[in-house]
């Protein structure tokens, strides 16, 4: 399988060239070359990349709790909006323009920041100790494999504020606002050396928010968040290479002046991105029903769900409105130690329905 992917990424640039030599009668020229990575000259997105370790380094601290430890909330929201230094990686603290909380969508920041200060709170009451419902703690699975710390209704906020902001902040800013016609509808023609045009630059911070190698899916090397999942699920939904091959078009129409062309990948990046988001959550809520009996997974599995279902309302062209995210949230309850097998089945057969998941529902 693998290799075919790579045969079908090297093979499209001729084949792209085929396809437009046949497409004489355009009024752009289609006769150019797509690279077989994402390879273009004056290609930028540090700040992209910056907001990606922010994202790291505060969920690597955020997991210090699974351990017993307190959490300090003023250095999270330090980290969130990179102030006071809060970041172990100087560079980080020096790129005192890039943020994580000014690239949130407006209207959530609150959430995420009652998120951050309701966590440091759990982990001063429990101070290290086990969790139970009505108690927040950490709580080990039944083989003593895992432990994560839990609120008093079980839910785990690590995953609520590191997956939660892969939507509400990167998979919001690829695809609601350097995708969108304020981001695309901009000069391109003067190129800046090494960040292209504007619209070449745009294209490439979006592409940046992705979290993958540019020579990815052959390459996995450093993938993470975004990319990590769709890697995670490519083997039954093949987004990998329908995300990356739109991502390598799209650039090399934006050079070539092709914007039929560059708005068509467009709608592909927007449809495969969403398919990642919601397969990745019926699979945890796969996960949540097979290990229903175990709180530590099933809460954790759960929460994880919660936050992908979350990010779907950061799509300009989501399938579900915010009003029907929102009931299936609801559906998933207040108290995942109270949760039911029928509620997250529930969520699930939505879920499928609405992205044509049936034949893979089960093995996602």
């Amino acid at each position: 399988m693998k290799n075919l992917r790579l045969l079908g990424l090297t093979l499209l640039a001729s084949i792209f060239l085929i396809s437009c030599d046949d497409n004489t009668e355009g009024e752009n020229d289609l006769s150019y070359e797509v690279p077989s990575t994402y390879d273009f000259e004056n290609v930028s997105y540090t700040g992209q990349t910056q907001r990606l370790d922010m994202l790291d380094e505060l969920t690597v601290y955020m997991k210090t709790a699974n351990n017993g430890a307190v959490l300090d909330a003023q250095k999270m929201l330090d980290m969130y909006a990179n102030e006071n230094g809060a970041f172990e990686e100087a560079s980080l603290n020096e790129a005192d323009s890039k943020e994580l909380e000014n690239k949130t969508v407006e209207g959530e920041v609150s959430r995420f920041k009652t998120f951050i200060r309701d966590f440091a709170a759990a982990t001063v009451e429990a101070n290290g100790g086990v969790g139970s419902n009505g108690t927040p703690g950490v709580v080990v699975s039944n083989d003593g494999s895992a432990q994560y710390f839990f609120d008093e209704n079980g839910f785990e906020h690590i995953q609520l504020i590191e997956k939660g902001l892969m939507g509400a902040c990167f998979y919001f800013q690829a695809n609601s606002i350097y995708l969108s016609p304020g981001k695309m509808d901009v000069d391109n023609e003067e190129i800046i050396e090494g960040e292209g045009t504007a619209m070449e630059h745009h294209w490439d911070e979006a592409f940046g928010y992705l979290g993958v190698p540019t020579d990815f899916p052959t390459n996995n090397d450093g993938t993470r968040f975004w990319g990590k999942y769709s890697n995670g699920r490519d083997e039954l939904l093949n987004t990998n290479e329908a995300l990356m091959n739109a991502f390598i078009t799209g650039r090399a129409a934006i050079s070539n002046k092709d914007l039929d062309t560059r708005d068509e990948q467009i709608e592909i990046i927007r449809n495969e991105w969403e398919r990642v988001s919601a397969a990745t959550a019926v699979h945890y809520l796969n996960g949540g029903i097979a290990s229903f009996a175990d709180d530590a997974i099933r809460n954790h599995v759960i929460s994880e769900a919660w936050a992908f279902i979350y990010s779907l309302k950061f799509n300009p062209n989501k399938k579900l409105t915010n009003t029907e995210i929102e009931a299936l949230l609801a559906l998933l309850g207040t108290n995942f130690y109270e949760i039911t097998t029928d509620n997250i089945n529930a969520v699930k057969a939505t879920l499928v329905s609405t992205y044509g998941f049936e034949e893979v529902q089960d093995q996602l």
